[in-house]
């Protein structure tokens, strides 16, 4: 580029860039020789000789006066010939722009700038044409002097001149486009700024597009085959091969291949290197400043658009002190808000944990000879995991652990949901199978979300019978802790809530427990559990510790497989809820004494059966089991004042017995003790809001009070839980009557 500006400066800007241009129109001359007298088969030494002794002159010619055109003899104060191209080497001397240029000169020298390659593209095809016309002008008059000229001369000279014209214009054309736009991009790139700069809004001027460009390459090739192919025939017409014209064809093939190539990807590679730096310098806080200037329809647009969003940026920053003041206030005020209601919503999920885990028995108590022994971690404050224990038919005990899909507020809403439904069904059912199928067509009815959840339910009657359901949950474990063996609990069922027809492939099966025996539930949140290794705690290990501990107190038991899952996951997040509930049977003879009583209570031997457990009772002293079941006998034998002490006795142990609150409630009932009759009944259904038989009481008790309303409302209650009682729809017709 040194040359080129150095004749930029001496002579003029414009014939700089003819001076460098015309290089092109010699490749093409040389294309145009090679392929003309490729189909040229008779006088084609002549014809040879002519060429080599008119065509350096016929070149001299048109060079000089495209030389002279564009400003050659500037410098002896003969300008160029176009108005264009006087306005460029006069505002443009070597490198540099001239100053204090208006808006409309500069406008114009940037358009002078943009029309240059198409320009000088145009007037490279008119002079080459030239070329063409000169060579076979001086060839009529050199054989019509030496009388050689002839009709068949003449069509010879007109096939091969038309060839060869028609490539040295389209080469010479094509080369000048590329090379003018390569050395007028920065030029071009200046004014364009300093439009911008002026607020002076111009979009890009833009000649072709890349396709456009690339179609040289395509052009090129097809004159090289169509030149080879006159060639190969040439040598079958003569029958021999001419090696050395051959080799020159394809050496200045290759170099014209190149020389297309070389300029064409300079100018794509040059833009899109020029975008990469005023990218980073518009990422940096730079102003957007291109230094090349691309005629290409797309790098144009591109161009355009970069600079626009550089001057919105520039824009911006003038003001951002102020614009950061005023954003850094409404943040401060917007955090402030957000922080309020966070807190807000922080207390409202304490409240939500609250109230989830008040649903959920942290602890159980002991049924007959089974203890009970539960943990749970949430991974949230509220979890999608949670268990419960039901009083089911023929005095059995419904155990359950259950995973909804998901975690948070949906799925506590699931959980909320799910727990009442179990506790309908278990209402009116004793089979996990039946259960399940009861709960699953109620979540489907009530939740229209795609949420589900896997559930594991076993029923215990009082001989230790267990029936367990499983709906795709984690197997249960049963602990044989004698035998030193642990059994798999499973059975086919899908999950709960997902879809109508799973409710076909429930199933449950049968075992008993032995003393000593533990029964493990538990949710994937243990075997699943990983450390930061992305290494899982795993079932196999989870077994291992079982039966490895099994010999442990029950709640030592239940800490320790805690405990080792919590080492091995170390420092790594809790990834899900963890639910581990574990029951255990233990031989306790005041139960031997319980169930004795009860066998004697089936053969009707009521008094043999207090008598029983009054004599235990001075053994087992304030045995809560023995205290209930004397209550309960002693109610059958029409004893309500028994029954009430015993009951009251009981209830200082345990106050989460809602058949001891309704027991102890008819007692009062039958004593026409309507106030306190009242008070163990509404203690019973506050323990369980769907205890139809408590509803009925109550509704009863109040009746007996002379309280209608109350009444009825009780009825009704019975009726929205149990629509067929018979008993609370006569009830409730009747106090609706009296009510009119």
């Amino acid at each position: 580029m040194r040359a080129f500006y150095f004749l930029a400066e001496k002579i003029s800007y414009t014939f700089a860039v003819a001076f460098f241009t015309i290089f092109g129109g010699w490749m093409g001359a040389v294309f145009g020789y090679y392929l003309g007298t490729s189909y040229t088969l008779i006088y084609y030494d002549i014809i040879t000789g002519d060429v080599l002794r008119w065509l350096p002159l016929c070149v001299l010619i048109p060079t000089l006066i495209h030389y002279t055109h564009y400003g050659l003899l500037t410098p002896i104060r003969i300008p160029a010939l176009q108005r264009p191209l006087r306005v460029i080497n006069y505002n443009f001397r070597g490198a540099k722009i001239r100053e204090n240029l208006s808006d409309g000169e500069l406008k114009e020298l940037y358009h002078a700038f943009c029309d240059l390659p198409l320009w000088n593209a145009m007037t490279a095809g008119f002079y080459g044409t030239l070329c063409g016309l000169l060579l076979m002008g001086f060839f009529y008059l050199d054989h019509t002097l030496a009388g050689t000229f002839t009709p068949l001369l003449i069509k010879v000279l007109a096939k091969m001149g038309l060839i060869a014209v028609a490539i040295v214009v389209i080469l010479y054309s094509m080369s000048t486009y590329l090379i003018t736009e390569i050395l007028t991009s920065r030029e071009r790139a200046l004014c364009f700024n300093e439009l911008f700069k002026r607020g002076i809004i111009q979009r890009p001027r833009v000649l072709v597009n890349l396709r456009v460009k690339f179609s040289f390459f395509v052009i090129l090739l097809v004159i090289a085959l169509l030149t080879f192919a006159a060639l190969t025939q040439k040598s079958i017409f003569y029958g021999e091969y001419d090696i050395f014209a051959s080799v020159i064809y394809i050496i200045v093939t290759v170099l014209a291949g190149i020389f297309l190539m070389f300029f064409n990807t300079r100018s794509i590679l040059q833009v899109l290197r020029e975008m990469g730096r005023v990218a980073g310098a518009i990422s940096s806080g730079g102003e957007a400043e291109f230094r090349l200037h691309s005629l290409d329809t797309e790098f144009s647009h591109i161009e355009y658009s970069v600079l626009e969003m550089s001057k919105e940026i520039f824009d911006f920053r003038r003001n951002l002190e102020q614009q950061v003041e005023q954003r850094t206030l409404e943040l401060q005020n917007v955090l402030t808000d957000l922080k309020e209601k966070d807190d807000l919503i922080q207390k409202q999920l304490d409240m939500a944990s609250i109230i989830q885990r008040s649903i959920l028995p942290g602890h159980i108590d002991e049924w007959l000879e089974i203890k009970f022994s539960v943990r749970y971690i949430a991974m949230e404050k509220i979890g999608g995991d949670f268990y419960d224990v039901y009083q089911l038919r023929d005095n059995k005990m419904g155990l359950l652990v259950a995973d909804v899909s998901g975690h948070g507020i949906p799925a506590a809403l699931v959980t909320t949901m799910a727990k009442i439904s179990f506790g309908n069904a278990c209402a009116k059912l004793d089979s996990p199978r039946r259960i399940f199928q009861e709960v699953n067509q109620n979540i489907l009815d009530h939740v229209k979300t795609q949420d589900y959840l896997t559930a594991f339910f076993l029923a215990i009657d009082e001989e230790y019978n267990v029936t367990y359901a499983n709906a795709s949950h984690q197997k249960a474990l049963l602990v044989r802790t004698e035998e030193g063996k642990i059994e798999h609990l499973d059975t086919n069922g899908l999950f709960i809530g997902a879809i109508e027809e799973a409710r076909e492939t429930y199933e449950e099966k049968t075992t008993r427990l032995s003393y000593g025996d533990k029964i493990i539930l538990y949710t994937d949140g243990i075997p699943e559990a990983t450390n930061l290794a992305r290494e899982e705690y795993s079932n196999e290990r989870f077994e291992e510790v079982v039966l490895k501990n099994r010999h442990l107190s029950l709640d030592d038991f239940t800490s320790f497989i805690i405990e080792d899952m919590q080492r091995f996951v170390g420092n790594a997040p809790v990834e899900d809820d963890i639910t581990l509930l574990v029951l255990e049977l233990v031989r306790d003879e005041a139960v031997d004494l319980v169930k004795q009583a009860r066998k004697l209570a089936e053969e009707q031997k009521i008094y043999e059966a207090i008598d029983v457990l009054e004599r235990g009772l001075t053994v087992f002293k304030d045995n809560r089991k023995l205290i209930y079941n004397l209550a309960k006998y002693y109610f059958r034998v029409n004893n309500y004042g028994k029954t009430v002490e015993y009951t009251g006795n009981y209830l200082k142990q345990d106050k989460k017995n809602k058949y001891a609150y309704y027991l102890g409630g008819a007692a009062f009932y039958q004593m026409f003790d309507y106030k306190n009759a009242v008070d163990f009944l509404e203690n019973a259904v506050r323990i369980d809001p769907n205890f139809v038989n408590a509803h009925l009481a109550l509704a009863m008790v109040y009746k007996k009070k002379g309280d209608s309303t109350e009444a009825l409302r009780s009825f009704e209650r019975v009726l929205a839980l149990e629509p067929d009682n018979k008993i609370a729809q006569y009830e409730a017709s009747m106090l609706r009557k009296k009510a009119k």
